[in-house]
């Protein structure tokens, strides 16, 4: 019940008019009847034309009232649960959730500052970290472990999460074949397939690399979930000058063209599947590095404004910076890009702690993140006004030059206030006495104590096996090791 209050919005922010809303969908039907699609995937082409839709080879032409029907049906709010089966994350309207990204190819380690491949004991070590972390609302696998072959790679780092984190998750894999494997282990983890249904403890991430060019991995994952009933995110996003118009509202409506036929597609195989998108998130190409900012204001708003405009949950993208170290920048960054989603009341925001462009994570970052989460959430809380928070007779008491320090009052809701755990209000006296420490080395000495403290709900050996069972038949003769490593 606590995430569901913490969920709740304070503040809207708002770029487009509800005008403007309806132009760029109406832009994103133009493209879709003019233009069309590919779609590399014979079953949804099939479900597509059995729909109504003018299919020539792989190229398929959506009518606008598919969309529009397809809109109707999908639900505006995806509720996740936590381990025990409670509903933590219902993410929807404008409540807000944080997490952290997946797969990074880096780690920038904390103890060394070394930056290195990541591997399994670092998605362990993340998941644990994240499962103390107060704000964070759920967990991505952070890392890409480097020292497992890729088949296998993905099933390992569910089980670490499963083990080090009761908080819901969001999956991740390149491989169709793993997302059935996946439902498996978290149905041995929660008790069977009804309770996996009803109260689901994870989504799926599916990361569309082109969107209106589409692959049949990318569908056939999202058709398995439509028809297993697993929520899933459908995010096609655009890099502006490469694969769309270099600047928005144009590389939006691209993006926005490709999410709707996934989710059109996931209707068409089951009435009601639950699907959340980005709202066609641009990333921004900065033309002097040719690298794609994680942290650029561009398309900070319009996405998530397009998701709230057809009420599906928004998958947003915050917290994150393109700073090398744990420094000003990153702080800077990952505050700037939390605040403007939060604002708009983005539903799902993820890729919190990514650095260098999305290759790097650090655990010291996530720490920091948290903090300014928190600070986040103390300026979005809801303002009431009643007798509590306006208590005019204790004023008239008090009178002029009253004293209110030794109150009641104030003695019984000074605790509600925002107090940082990181940041350091101390006098500089009394500062230097605590070791001079900066933001960085408080960040790092939280990281440690949160890892030497015993995990707070391991699984049951008899769990474990089970997960070791699931992933030994499925894997059979396909693990080994990763050439990278070998």
């Amino acid at each position: 019940m606590r995430s569901f209050l913490r969920g709740q919005r304070g503040i809207r922010f708002a770029k487009l008019t509800p005008e403007q809303c309806g132009q760029l969908h109406e832009a994103v039907l133009e493209l879709l009847g003019d233009v069309g699609v590919e779609l590399n995937h014979p079953r949804a082409m099939g479900l597509l034309a059995q729909a109504g839709a003018t299919v020539e080879g792989n190229r398929a032409r959506i009518p606008g009232e598919l969309i529009e029907s397809a809109l109707a049906l999908a639900p505006s709010t995806i509720v996740l649960h936590d381990r025990a089966g409670e509903p933590v994350m219902p993410a929807g309207e404008d409540r807000v959730f944080f997490g952290t990204g997946s797969e990074t190819p880096f780690i920038l380690d904390h103890r060394t500052w070394d930056r290195r491949h990541g591997c399994l004991a670092d998605v362990a070590e993340g998941a644990r970290v994240v499962e103390a972390l107060p704000n964070f609302d759920f967990l991505m696998s952070l890392f890409l472990p480097w020292d497992l072959d890729p088949k296998v790679a993905y099933l390992r780092q569910y089980k670490a999460m499963l083990e080090g984190c009761t908080k819901p998750m969001l999956l991740v894999t390149p491989n169709p074949s793993d997302v059935p494997v996946m439902m498996a282990m978290q149905e041995a983890v929660v008790g069977g397939e009804t309770e996996r249904l009803t109260r689901p403890r994870a989504m799926v991430y599916v990361n569309v690399t082109n969107p209106l060019r589409q692959e049949y991995e990318e569908l056939e994952k999202a058709l398995f979930c439509a028809e297993h009933g697993v929520p899933f995110a459908y995010v096609a996003p655009v890099l502006p000058g490469l694969m769309g118009p270099v600047i928005p509202p144009g590389s939006t409506v691209v993006g926005l063209a490709g999410e709707l036929v996934g989710l059109l597609v996931a209707q068409l195989a089951r009435e009601g599947a639950p699907v959340a998108i980005s709202g066609g998130i641009t990333g921004v190409m900065d033309m002097k590095s040719m690298i794609t900012s994680y942290a650029a204001p561009e398309d900070r708003i319009i996405s998530g404004e397009m998701a709230r405009h057809y009420r599906v949950p928004h998958f947003g993208l915050g917290g994150s910076t393109d700073s090398k170290l744990v420094d000003g920048q990153a702080a800077a960054e990952a505050a700037l890009t939390l605040y403007t989603e939060a604002l708009v009341g983005s539903n799902i925001i993820h890729d919190i702690g990514y650095m260098e462009a999305g290759s790097v994570n650090s655990l010291a970052q996530l720490v920091i993140c948290d903090e300014l989460i928190g600070w986040v959430r103390a300026i979005m809380k809801p303002l009431e006004i009643d007798a509590t928070t306006l208590p005019l007779d204790l004023i008239r008491e008090q009178g002029i030059g009253g004293d209110y320090l030794t109150t009641d009052h104030t003695m019984e809701h000074f605790g509600e206030l925002w107090y940082p755990t990181l940041f350091d209000r101390r006098k500089f006296d009394k500062w230097v006495a605590g070791g001079r420490k900066d933001l960085t080395a408080s960040a790092v000495e939280t990281v440690e104590r949160i890892l030497a403290a015993e995990s707070p709900a391991p699984l049951d050996p008899a769990t474990v096996g089970a997960l070791d069972s699931i992933i030994a038949e499925h894997t059979a003769g396909k693990e080994g090791t990763r050439p990278e490593a070998a």
